[in-house]
């Protein structure tokens, strides 16, 4: 948890929703970029799809970033075997 010093309010907004939140300042760099990516998504499936609710289309937006995490998590686990692989024939 923040200290009171550290702390930082903030508004961060996806798509016509502005949320205020309190954060540690230090990382006030990762909130703003993941608003940013989740408003490109956002404005993807807002182009691909017309017509939709807003919640859907925060929805898709969510979903495909989910996905990217799951994959991303696994290629890292991936990545830890074969280097546990290559630790064990060389020794």
């Amino acid at each position: 948890m923040p200290t009171d010093s550290n702390v930082l309010s903030i508004k961060l907004t996806f798509g016509s929703k502005t949320f205020a939140l309190n954060i540690d300042r230090e990382r006030e760099e990762v909130y703003r970029t993941a608003e940013k990516l989740i408003n490109q998504k956002l404005q993807t499936y807002m182009n691909r799809f017309a017509d939709q609710k807003q919640e859907d289309y925060l929805t898709m937006a969510l979903l495909d970033i989910a996905v990217h995490l799951v994959d991303e998590k696994n290629m890292d686990r991936r990545l830890e075997q074969l280097i546990s692989q290559i630790d064990r024939a060389n020794d």
